[in-house]
């Protein structure tokens, strides 16, 4: 596994916050002919300028870095009852190398150790995304038209 570290993201981030999003979610195949790159980063910096200015109570939006480059990005959310994972998009070159599973894993340490459950919903078009979490001993707890909801309960062996 690569080394990685998480910091928190700034407004000199959002461009490649989005970047990041864009070039994962290409290379997974999941962008369409209508994408709108120019709108799309356009709401995405103002979404992503909220949360890094702490719109989102308990929310924290990271950059994921290898050495001194920028490999990805992670937004946990913190609340009373659960960790929420809403987010995590790695540069394709760097995934495959364990750093999602690591950051996943050490918020279900974290979550554990709370005694709370770590909620995340995956699109329904992104099945390795889907994998990798039940392989982390997520299950399906419900849906969306788009989206698959998924826990992984501390108390719930594997």
């Amino acid at each position: 596994m690569l080394e990685y570290r998480l910091r928190a993201a700034t407004t000199d981030d959002v461009r490649f916050l989005a970047d990041v999003v864009i070039e994962a979610t290409r290379d997974q195949g999941r962008v369409g002919d209508d994408f709108d790159e120019s709108d799309f980063r356009e709401k995405f910096g103002e979404w992503t300028l909220d949360q890094i200015r702490g719109a989102v109570p308990g929310g924290m939006t990271s950059v994921i870095e290898v050495g001194h480059e920028r490999v990805g990005r992670v937004r946990v959310t913190r609340t009373a009852t659960c960790i929420e994972l809403p987010g995590i998009q790695i540069l394709p070159r760097f995934q495959g190398h364990g750093i999602g599973t690591a950051i996943i894993e050490n918020l279900q340490g974290e979550a554990a150790a709370a005694g709370l459950p770590v909620d995340l919903e995956v699109e329904k078009d992104n099945p390795d995304a889907r994998r990798l979490y039940e392989r982390l001993g997520f299950v399906h707890v419900g849906e969306t038209a788009e989206e698959y909801k998924l826990r992984w309960n501390p108390r719930t062996p594997r």
